[in-house]
């Protein structure tokens, strides 16, 4: 079984608005993994209190994480089994390129400028998180890339209003 991890921890700064609420949002990337036979989804809300802003099974990060690649070594600990990462910005992902993801046997996708995007790796359950650095490049630095092709586009994140327009 495959857990979907959707990544939508709070309000981007450089973006300046939550990007878990732009494009549809966390809900759309819910009902995508849904149509793509996931059973499992867990959106990880940051902040306790944003709990409530998301349907479904959804955690808060404990206290004892203070950046995103402690959390996710949190979460690579406590679900079992394969795990496909969905950041909340993944505006342009659509069935075919999580399908893509899901059927991959494990990677982290490369977007059309042919950049690493470990946000959207998929896990599988033999598969374990590199030493970390402190940084979510390093989690992911010893796992092979996938090239998605035609889909690539569908693998770019967005981290300012620049990248949306």
């Amino acid at each position: 079984m495959v857990t979907v991890v959707l990544l939508a921890g709070g309000k981007s700064h450089r973006m300046g608005q939550d990007k878990a609420m732009m494009s549809g949002g966390v809900a759309r990337l819910r009902t995508l993994a849904t149509q793509c036979g996931v059973e499992r989804i867990v959106t990880l809300c940051g902040e306790g209190a944003r709990q409530s802003l998301f349907e479904g099974e959804t955690w808060p990060d404990p206290p004892s994480c203070d950046s995103l690649s402690k959390v996710l070594e949190w979460v690579f600990g406590n679900i079992e089994g394969a795990i496909q990462l969905i950041s909340c910005d993944s505006f342009q992902l659509e069935r075919e390129g999580l399908d893509f993801l899901l059927s991959s046997g494990g990677g982290v996708p490369l977007d059309e400028n042919g950049v690493r995007q470990p946000l959207l790796a998929h896990c599988p359950s033999e598969w374990e998180l590199g030493p970390s650095d402190g940084k979510i490049s390093s989690l992911f630095s010893a796992f092979r890339e996938l090239d998605p092709g035609g889909l690539a586009s569908q693998m770019k994140n967005f981290n300012t209003p620049l990248d949306w327009t």
